[in-house]
């Protein structure tokens, strides 16, 4: 099974920036790996990964570990290394099929799968969006690791007494 982070901290703590820190130094280690960062929506996500991108753009970057982003790689919230590694940014609710977290086969660390704010805050009252959120999670989050090294990391506040989290917690998720 893979490995299982979770940070319930309130806003303005720097969950969100301590991993886009860790996600840049591990790429700089480790340049195949790829990483799934999701958030409650889509444009979240990506505003989180692009200053991934930029840290992993910066002159001193490049230059200290030799890490360079493909050419190919426009998009802010999507991008690869020339070393075959990836960040991607994606929302909850969808589009997360058939992308992968991680390598297969490796007895090393190769990414990590990120959900960072899973809930918005307006909507966590909603028995019906919260368990979309769960559900979300089971079927198309849930499978995306390929590797045994390949970590969840979740971070957030806790927003409700059911929300994600406390699934995660409870050990509801096997």
């Amino acid at each position: 099974p893979s490995e299982r982070l979770i940070i319930n901290l309130p806003p303005g703590h720097g969950k969100s920036t301590i991993l886009q820190h860790f996600i840049a130094w591990t790429m700089a280690h480790y340049p195949d790996s790829q990483f799934l960062y999701i958030s409650y929506a889509k444009g979240l996500a990506e505003k989180h990964t692009a200053v991934i991108k930029q840290i992993m753009e910066m002159p001193s970057y490049r230059h200290l570990f030799g890490i360079n982003i493909s050419q190919d790689s426009s998009a802010k919230g999507n991008f690869k290394t020339t070393a075959g590694g990836s960040v991607m940014a994606f929302g909850s609710d969808g589009g997360i099929t058939g992308q992968d977290a991680g390598l297969p086969n490796l007895d090393r660390f190769s990414g990590g799968v990120i959900i960072d704010d899973a809930h918005k805050p307006n909507e966590v009252s909603s028995d019906t969006i919260r368990q979309g959120v769960i559900d979300s999670y089971n079927e198309t989050i849930k499978p995306r690791p390929r590797g045994r090294n390949v970590p969840f990391v979740f971070l957030g506040q806790r927003l409700h007494e059911d929300d994600l989290a406390a699934f995660l917690i409870g050990g509801k998720d096997g």
